[in-house]
């Protein structure tokens, strides 16, 4: 009865350790304007808004908007950062896409000379 139990319990456990953790949801301005409040650090700021993968698209009123909340310079310049970072990031793995394609073996459309074989 002891062995059926443990076993049991460690096949629980087992399972709640297999699920993954779900992946955190990008931070948002509001999100940003807390941490300011809850007088954390630009430096735990920023890490933040990496461990996320939180991409902000700052119009100047936004940037004027932090500012006069209390968002340093450095923690704005951080977040209008997260776009182009983003965008360099999705280029990056089209060109390796790109460059998976093109090295296939077997007929494939050359980007100058057109359709090899």
């Amino acid at each position: 009865m002891k062995t059926l139990l443990l076993f049991s319990l460690l096949a629980i456990l087992v399972a709640g350790c297999a699920t993954p953790a779900p992946p955190p949801s990008p931070l948002t301005e509001s999100d940003i304007l807390f941490m300011i409040n809850a007088r954390l650090s630009d430096a735990d700021i920023m890490h933040n808004i990496d461990v996320t993968h939180s991409v902000f698209h700052l119009n100047s009123d936004d940037v004027i908007r932090l500012r006069k909340e209390g968002v340093s310079d450095r923690v704005v310049n951080y977040m209008l950062d997260t776009y182009a970072r983003a965008a360099a990031a999705r280029q990056r793995r089209q060109d390796m896409d790109d460059a998976d394609f093109y090295n296939r073996s077997g007929p494939y459309p050359h980007p100058l000379i057109g359709w090899q074989w």
